[in-house]
């Protein structure tokens, strides 16, 4: 079984984005974060209930939930209860896991690139646990500083130095640039998951063949842990390994065939990275043919479980979106 979702933001819900705090403004007494962190909390109870309605049961949590976390004295304390988040996704059965951004790197040699790292990473691992997350905090290995060897080591360093919440649903994820599935492998001595980006292994020079980094990524995951991969397309124009705006229906039900035989039944995550977001993916399912619909609703039996479900009720989860993508609106 394939678990289907998409990342951060619903873009076809209403007031679709999550509020932000400039740390500028925070440090000049501008910014009050408790308000912030209520209606963000609340978004993403809403996103929740939202996504489960389309059929997607599995939903990347932004690492900007709750910004300045790492910095504000005593930000935790302004946190939320979450109740209402854990049950929302216990309801839906969503599998929620994170990624925090590019700068958030365990193998820099530099000191203070480090620590905030490490406090970024503990503070998702602890929103996390609040939440009952059981999917994984991802990150890119980084770069490679000129020694491949050296980095690998001050990044397996750097992942002793994390807490438990934070460690325990650590991932890996290859890049375009630096790092392919057996390079991360050969890092960690096997020792973290990695999720696999096709996107990435295409833009990669360095990737081997598809069906091997497809594979080994999915061998990586231990039995306890659902695999996560990640699928997007390129944006035309832009440099390799850019997301599209958008996703071919085509290419991710060919996409969802080829993790489905790779994983050998094993239940799995794929995860859409589209600028256009839940939009992307009702927009590539809008494109199939009625078969091409059975065939991948026999692989994310969510999808065929929300379409049932909304056949039978003179409301559908998904008649806004679609309405939305049929009137062009991004």
């Amino acid at each position: 079984m394939i678990r289907l979702g998409h990342v951060c933001q619903s873009l076809g819900m209403p007031e679709p984005s999550l509020k932000t705090a400039q740390l500028g403004r925070y440090l000049k007494g501008l910014v009050d974060l408790t308000p912030i962190y209520r209606y963000n909390a609340e978004y993403v109870r809403r996103s929740l209930v939202y996504s489960t309605g389309l059929g997607l049961t599995a939903h990347r949590i932004s690492s900007d939930l709750f910004p300045l976390l790492d910095i504000a004295p005593g930000a935790r304390m302004l946190v939320p209860d979450l109740r209402s988040v854990r049950r929302a996704a216990e309801r839906g059965d969503v599998h929620l896991s994170n990624h925090p951004s590019q700068f958030v790197v365990l193998s820099s040699p530099r000191e203070e690139v480090l620590n905030n790292s490490l406090a970024i990473m503990n503070d998702q691992g602890w929103v996390m646990d609040l939440i009952g997350a059981r999917g994984s905090i991802t990150l890119h290995g980084g770069g490679v500083y000129g020694d491949r060897e050296s980095t690998a080591s001050r990044l397996r360093e750097g992942i002793a130095r994390l807490a438990p919440p934070a460690r325990d649903r650590l991932a890996l994820e290859n890049d375009e640039r630096c790092w392919t599935v057996p390079e991360l492998l050969e890092a960690t001595g096997g020792e973290v998951p990695i999720v696999f980006d096709n996107l990435h292994w295409s833009a990669n020079p360095r990737s081997a063949p598809y069906e091997v980094e497809l594979e080994a990524a999915l061998r990586s995951w231990p039995a306890d842990r659902l695999p996560e991969l990640h699928y997007s397309e390129q944006w035309k124009g832009k440099p390799a390994g850019a997301h599209a705006e958008h996703i071919t229906g085509r290419g991710l039900l060919r996409y969802c065939e080829e993790v489905e035989e790779a994983s050998s039944g094993r239940d799995v995550v794929v995860i859409v990275e589209a600028k256009q977001k839940d939009l992307a993916i009702v927009r590539a399912l809008g494109e199939l043919t009625s078969r091409q619909r059975a065939r991948i609703e026999a692989l994310v039996p969510g999808l065929a479980a929300a379409r049932s479900e909304r056949a039978c009720s003179s409301g559908s989860a998904l008649r806004a979106p679609s309405a939305m993508v049929a009137q062009g609106v991004k």
